[in-house]
């Protein structure tokens, strides 16, 4: 009896184990890509799959090799009419509901990415609460699935979560900055949008790259990695293969990018708070000047390395990022962060297809997170208009340094993205000095020249100025900005 037991229980294992599945990026309430080819792929010990769709009668079917299948199936175009599919093999059936077809965007980072909606202890978000009391406005139109903080030494194939439908409860978890980027998105184009959210605060973009550029770029990836002094979310790699590597090839429109304040430091070493702070703020303020001249490097490695999984050879994925905010830092003059930020804007030149969302008048002096995630969120959708969508929206680009005159005692300044003019928050324009051959450089008046991206610099202090910068310190934040709002990107004419 006790033998007859044995063989059912084996083979009721063996009957599970045959079981059509699939990783947790495709379930119930998920967002597939609209007029696309979309790849889906999972497990099965039968020999074949079938997958059948509810907006079209023709059935999809793959061999299942070596116990893995895959299948890629033509989407509509999008809409908020609920959608079914049934994945299935000889033995067993797997169902999804409440699918929809829009646009989905793969957004990553860390900490100002990571910040939901409800905020962390003691640094809130602004217009949380509106946004949770309209959350039932957009149930059909915007879902998002966030994977759990998970560093792998191998990529990996599945993780543990599912798509959740916004609510006052579920949207409090989600991203505020990938939420309001959503909601923007979805009332522009009308159809729903999903988020693949995938960030962990106090990462180092490194964590997120493939080993083999990083070597290429010089990294000692096997020093690195197995040094116990540095966090797997500063390591070469890791949370690649345990964040994105799960959802790669995922049918996406592009990549948001928040990431940056981490390059600042020697090692992300120091443990960090549940805020994502470090509580050795000594340790964790340790700035590393030479890391922030080849983060213009790294950041293009990354984007062309991402998609390359998603199999876009020709860069029609829009990798849009967004500037760090001014924040003190160690000290608010110091130029640490200014030049991070310069190299993301150098990044612009590196990688085809990208924008830079500019931060420059978002920022906090005492608080690394800073609350205004809305208008983040906004300007990313405004330049996903402009570089997934083509529409021609002049002025919804960050505003741009261009070029600069020196002569009768001033600063002629020039600038793109800024088409329709120049204008100034509360009044005056702050934030530009000027400097003379002896490289001291002095608060300076700027005057807006009518009707042209063009602002005039000087002060008594520089009588023949030699040099200028805008808003070129860690916590300088700038009010210069163009016609819809979009502030200028800091800069400085004296680089070596």
């Amino acid at each position: 009896m006790k033998r007859l037991l044995l063989l059912l229980f084996a083979a009721a294992g063996l009957s599970a184990q045959a079981k059509v599945a699939a990783p947790a990026i495709f379930g119930d309430n998920m967002v597939l890509q609209q007029q696309r080819k979309v790849r889906l792929w999972g497990t099965s010990d039968a020999r074949e799959v079938t997958l059948r769709v509810s907006w079209s009668d023709e059935e999809f079917r793959t061999a299942v090799k070596e116990g893995r299948w895959e299948l890629a199936v033509p989407t509509p175009a999008g809409s908020y009419e609920p959608q079914t599919l049934t994945v299935s093999d000889a033995d067993s059936e797997l169902k999804w509901y409440n699918v929809l077809i829009g646009e989905v965007w793969i957004c990553s980072g860390q900490s100002n990415m990571y910040m939901p909606l409800r905020g962390y202890t003691g640094q809130p978000v602004d217009e949380a609460l509106p946004a949770l009391l309209e959350t039932g406005d957009y149930r059909d139109r915007i879902r998002m699935i966030t994977l759990p903080k998970r560093d792998a030494a191998t990529p990996q194939y599945d993780f543990e979560g599912r798509w959740e439908v916004p609510s006052p409860e579920t949207a409090l978890r989600m991203s505020a900055t990938a939420y309001f980027f959503a909601r923007s998105l979805t009332q522009t184009l009308g159809v729903p949008v999903g988020i693949v959210s995938t960030s962990w605060g106090g990462s180092k973009i490194e964590a997120w790259m493939d080993p083999a550029s990083l070597a290429e770029l010089g990294y000692d990836v096997a020093k690195i990695n197995a040094d116990p002094k540095i966090e797997p979310r500063a390591k070469c790699g890791l949370l690649y293969n345990g964040l994105v590597a799960p959802v790669a090839g995922f049918a996406a429109r592009g990549f948001v990018w928040y990431q940056g304040e981490s390059n600042l430091f020697d090692k992300a070493s120091a443990e960090p708070n549940k805020s994502g702070l470090c509580r050795d703020e000594k340790r964790c303020m340790k700035m590393n000047r030479k890391e922030a001249p080849r983060y213009a490097r790294l950041m293009e490695r990354m984007a062309a390395y991402w998609r390359a999984q998603w199999g876009d050879t020709r860069a029609r994925m829009p990798f849009l990022y967004v500037q760090i905010a001014p924040h003190a830092y160690k000290s608010a003059g110091d130029t640490d962060a200014s030049l991070l930020v310069e190299a993301q804007s150098d990044a612009l030149d590196r990688i085809p297809n990208a924008a830079m969302v500019s931060t420059t008048d978002l920022g906090s002096e005492t608080c690394i997170h800073p609350p205004h995630k809305r208008p983040v969120g906004e300007r990313l959708a405004a330049a996903a208009l402009v570089r997934a969508y083509s529409r021609k929206l002049p002025d919804a680009l960050a505003v741009r340094f261009a070029g600069a005159e020196f002569a009768d005692g001033k600063a002629l300044v020039r600038f793109d993205n800024a088409r329709l003019g120049l204008s100034a928050a509360g009044g005056t324009v702050t934030g530009f000095e000027l400097a003379g051959q002896d490289g001291r450089f002095h608060p300076a008046t700027a005057r807006i020249v009518a009707s042209k991206p063009e602002v005039e610099v000087s002060t008594p202090e520089v009588p023949a100025p030699a040099a200028v910068r805008y808003s070129f310190r860690n916590f300088a934040p700038g009010n210069l900005r163009n016609s819809l709002g979009m502030p200028v990107i800091p800069f400085r004419t004296d680089r070596q």
